[in-house]
């Protein structure tokens, strides 16, 4: 990770994303929901917004069960920076191979980019803002994953 923070911060950032992915990963919905604040927000690739950790969780319960059962998660290219003392912005870039349509279709590599904000909460750095797009989109997810407006 390339980084403007000190080499104990970066660190513990670079501990909670390696965590993310291995939570995200072995499809943990408890665990990937404790890395995050009580308020913390998660915007996936197809635009939906959870609020709440509890909301995080119910999110990706379908994509880890049934989308992403299969998928592998890589994080690279991650740059961070402070944005106050007790706040982190990372950017980077996401790779998933493995997917799949809801039908069990497989899909190719895709690819994205990601933003997070982690809030340094009693001496722990926590999750509080995912912001995530995907860079090709395989199939017409937003009739899928979203209620028709």
């Amino acid at each position: 990770m390339k980084s403007q923070l000190e080499d104990q911060t970066t660190q513990a950032i670079q501990a909670i994303l390696d965590r993310f992915v291995t939570v995200w990963n072995q499809k943990e919905v408890e665990a990937f929901g404790e890395l995050f604040t009580k308020n913390a927000e998660f915007i996936d690739v197809v635009g939906q917004v959870a609020l709440g950790k509890a909301a995080i969780k119910q999110q990706h319960e379908f994509p880890f069960t049934v989308v992403m059962k299969q998928a592998v998660l890589e994080l690279k290219n991650l740059y961070a920076r402070a944005l106050k003392a007790d706040l982190v912005m990372v950017s980077g870039n996401w790779k998933v191979e493995g997917s799949l349509t809801p039908d069990g279709k497989p899909l190719p590599t895709r690819n994205g980019v990601i933003q997070f904000v982690l809030e340094l909460l009693d001496n722990q750095w926590k999750i509080l803002l995912v912001h995530n797009s995907d860079n090709a989109l395989p199939y017409d997810r937003q009739e899928t994953f979203l209620e028709k407006k």
